[in-house]
């Protein structure tokens, strides 16, 4: 690995100025060396020093087809020239009316529309109010949810709350949405079938 460069040093101490970082401990993050990423490509990004480094979570999931793929960023530079962004909220329009048809073409049987959130946290915020609303308006008010032991579903506060990550609900318990945990039904023992699983863990 090559020294650290007046860039990169000017970089990191500037950094350490002005951003916050998600699920970090600002005292500790700047007693580290992090690293400056300055480019990528398909699998791997560049640090400003030149390090090649394999991107092994795809930027936390997001760039499952690699870093900078051609078709995709095609696609967008084509989309920006005619339109960048509007929302749904009393518009729509056509490439967000295509994408829910392809969408639902592949979902299951009576899934028949496509909510469109920002990012995976605000989806499931949005479901659960979702489910909390559907149940109101027949009547009956339910404000329990199950949540997966050791799931994670973003860090919101409804997504920590329907998640299963001990650490985010002892930190934030007394805030959090009353829930209770199952184990996951995925997991079967020899000779379980999936029914008798969900039986299970549900009982």
């Amino acid at each position: 690995m090559s020294s650290v460069s007046e860039r990169t040093s000017a970089l990191i101490a500037r950094d350490a100025a002005s951003v916050w970082h998600p699920f970090t401990q600002q005292s500790l993050w700047v007693e580290d060396s992090p690293l400056v990423v300055d480019r990528a490509e398909g699998m791997y990004f560049w640090d400003t020093d030149g390090n090649r480094y394999l991107d092994g979570v795809s930027s936390l999931w997001v760039n499952v087809h690699g870093h900078c793929h051609p078709v995709i960023n095609d696609a967008i530079r084509r989309q920006l020239d005619v339109l960048d962004h509007t929302t749904f909220l009393g518009l729509t329009h056509e490439p967000g009316i295509g994408l829910a048809e392809r969408l639902i073409a592949t979902a299951p049987v009576g899934l028949t529309r496509a909510f469109f959130a920002g990012d995976g946290s605000s989806a499931v915020e949005a479901a659960i109010k979702m489910a909390y609303q559907a149940q109101a308006q027949r009547g009956e008010k339910r404000p329990y949810f199950l949540h997966i032991a050791e799931g994670y579903h973003g860090d919101t506060l409804g997504a920590v709350s329907v998640g299963g990550i001990e650490l985010f609900h002892e930190t934030y318990r007394p805030i959090m949405l009353d829930t209770l945990m199952v184990s996951s039904p995925g997991v079967l023992t020899d000779g379980q079938t999936r029914p008798d699983r969900a039986a299970q863990v549900l009982a």
